[in-house]
C-alpha cells in the first residue's frame, strides 16, 4: 500500500488519522495565543549538515569528519541527507504543513571549491534551482552565508585575510541571489564555532587554545561586519541583513563563589562579545584580554554593522562551572543539568530562557526586529506506523517554547519569525547522526522522508498563526 499523497488537505486528514497530537495537554486548544501578520513560520537547515560532498571542494569539516575519533558514531558528513537531489520532497512535505519560510546555508566549498576569485558555476546553478523550487512552493528563502562550513583552502578563524574571504564570498553571493532573498544572515552562532572549535577542540578545526580562541572571536565579528557591508551594497534597500548569536543567559552550575564567577565570564563570552559590538559598543571588560591582541585600528567600526534585525538561536541556558586553565574561563555543562529540567537527547528543555533573552535582547540593543532563527528538540525517535512518526513530547515541547515566545511579545519584543530546528534529521556535527532533531525522519539507508508527529502539530499552529 502506497503512503498518502502530499498535499495539504492530505496532511491534515492524515494527521488527524493518525493521532498526530496525542501527548498535548488537555488544555492545548483551550487558549489560542496569535503571532502578528506577516509572522515568518520556519524551518531551519545547514548545507553541512544536509548536502552531501558530491560536487564541492573540501570543507574544514571533511577534514575534521575523517579523523578517526572526532565523530561519536564514526560516520562523516560524506552523504547526510543527500538535499541537493531531495530537496524537492522535502518542500513538498513543508509546504503541505503551510510552512512559509526555509532558513538554509550556502555551502562556501561548493561556490569556491579550489581557491578565491570566480565562482563555480555548478555550484551556484544548484542554489538557483533550490531558491526557484522554494519559492514555487510559498516559502520565502532565509539564507545562512556561512555556517560553519569553510573550504579546506581558505584557512581557519587565526588567519586576518579570512575576513576579507569571507566579505567577498558575500559579494558574490548577494550579486547572483540577491533578487530572490530578503532575509540575509552573515554567520551562524560564531559564539559556538569560538567555543567549540577553537577554546574546547570538540568542533573543527579540533584546537583548544587561548590565543586561537581570541582570534576566532575577533575575526568572526570582524568578518559579520565586512559580509553585511558587502551584502548592503547589492541588495535591494527592502533586503533585511544581518547574522545569527546563540543567545542564552548564563548560570552558575553551582551555588559556589567560583562558579557565580564563572557564569559572569560565560554571560560576557557568550553573548556580550558578539552582541555589544555588533550594535556599536566595545568588547565586555571580562573579554577585552583575549581580544586585544587581534584588534587593529577601524575594526570596532567595521564590526559595529548595527543589523537590519537579528538571528537569536535558543535552546536552553548555558550552565557554567568554574574551570582552570579552560580558554573561554569557564565550561558550559553538557550534562547532569539541574534536576528540575526536562532532559532531552543534549540539552534541556528550559522554555522560561527564551522569553528572558529575548526582553533582554529587547531592552538591551535598541529594540530591534528579532527572528528566532533555530530552536529545538532532539528525541530518540520511534519507526513509522502508517507513514507517520509518533513523537508527542517534541510537540508539547515546541508548544511550551511558542508560548515562552509569545509572552516575550507581549511583553514587547517585536519576533518576526520563528524557523525550528529541523526540517529534517540531520548529521549533527560532533555528534553524528546519534541526535534526532527534525520535523520529517529521514532512514539513513534510503533516504526515505517521513513525516513527524509534531509537523502536523506545527501546521495547526501555522494555520491558526498562533500557539495551537
Amino acid at each position: 500500500m502506497q503512503a498518502p499523497s502530499i498535499s495539504r488537505r492530505n496532511f491534515i486528514k492524515l494527521a488527524g488519522a493518525s493521532g498526530m497530537l496525542a501527548g498535548l495537554p488537555a488544555t492545548a486548544f483551550a487558549e489560542q495565543k496569535t503571532f502578528s501578520d506577516g509572522f515568518l513560520w520556519g524551518v531551519a537547515s545547514s548545507a553541512s549538515q544536509v548536502e552531501s560532498r558530491q560536487g564541492r571542494g573540501r570543507s574544514n569539516w571533511d577534514d575534521f569528519a575523517d579523523q578517526k575519533g572526532r565523530i561519536l558514531d564514526g560516520s562523516t558528513n560524506a552523504v547526510n541527507t543527500a538535499f541537493e537531489t531531495h530537496y524537492a520532497e522535502d518542500f513538498a512535505m513543508l509546504a503541505a504543513a503551510g510552512v512559509n519560510a526555509f532558513r538554509f546555508s550556502f555551502a562556501w566549498p561548493r561556490i569556491q571549491p579550489d581557491g578565491p576569485g570566480k565562482p563555480n558555476e555548478a555550484g551556484m546553478a544548484l542554489y538557483d534551482r533550490i531558491i526557484d523550487e522554494m519559492l514555487s512552493r510559498g516559502m520565502k528563502p532565509a539564507a545562512t552565508m556561512c555556517h560553519w562550513d569553510m573550504p579546506t583552502w581558505a584557512g581557519d578563524l587565526r588567519d586576518r585575510d579570512i575576513t576579507q574571504r569571507l566579505a567577498d564570498y558575500a559579494d558574490i553571493l548577494t550579486r547572483r541571489f540577491g533578487d530572490r532573498i530578503g532575509l540575509w544572515l552573515a554567520l551562524n552562532e560564531p559564539n559556538t564555532v569560538a567555543a567549540a572549535g577553537y577554546a574546547l577542540g570538540i568542533h573543527a578545526p579540533g584546537l583548544a587554545s587561548m590565543q586561537a580562541t581570541g582570534a576566532a572571536v575577533h575575526h568572526q565579528n570582524l568578518a559579520q561586519g565586512l559580509m553585511i557591508a558587502a551584502a548592503r551594497a547589492n541588495l535591494p534597500k527592502d533586503a533585511r541583513v544581518s547574522t545569527t548569536i546563540n543567545c542564552q543567559s548564563a548560570r552558575p552550575a553551582t551555588d559556589s563563589p567560583e562558579d557565580a564567577q564563572a557564569a559572569e565570564m560565560a554571560e560576557a563570552f557568550w553573548n556580550g562579545a558578539w552582541l555589544d559590538p555588533l550594535f556599536g559598543r566595545d568588547y565586555p571588560e571580562k573579554v577585552r584580554a583575549l581580544v586585544e591582541p587581534f584588534v587593529k585600528a577601524g575594526d570596532m567600526e567595521n564590526i559595529a554593522a548595527r543589523p537590519d534585525c537579528l538571528g537569536v538561536n535558543y535552546y536552553a541556558r548555558v550552565y557554567a562551572q568554574a574551570a582552570a586553565g579552560s580558554p573561554l574561563g569557564f565550561m558550559p555543562l553538557v550534562d547532569h543539568f539541574p534536576n528540575k529540567l526536562i532532559p532531552t537527547q543534549m540539552l534541556p528543555v528550559e522554555p522560561d530562557g527564551l522569553t528572558e533573552i529575548l526582553l533582554r535582547i529587547h531592552t538591551e540593543y535598541g529594540a530591534p526586529d528579532i527572528y528566532v532563527t533555530e530552536t529545538g528538540f532532539p528525541l530518540e525517535d520511534p519507526q513509522p506506523v502508517d507513514w507517520v512518526v509518533q513523537d508527542p513530547k517534541r510537540s508539547t515541547y515546541l508548544r511550551s517554547y511558542l508560548q515562552a515566545a509569545h509572552q516575550a511579545v507581549d511583553q514587547g519584543v517585536k519576533l518576526r519569525g520563528v524557523f525550528y530546528w529541523a526540517a529534517t534529521d540531520n548529521w549533527e556535527w560532533a555528534m553524528g547522526f546519534t541526535k534526532t532533531f527534525g520535523l520529517i525522519q529521514v532512514d539513513r539507508a534510503t533516504q526515505k522522508r517521513t513525516p513527524k508527529a509534531s509537523l502536523a502539530y506545527y501546521a495547526k499552529c501555522i494555520k491558526m498563526n498562533g500557539v495551537a
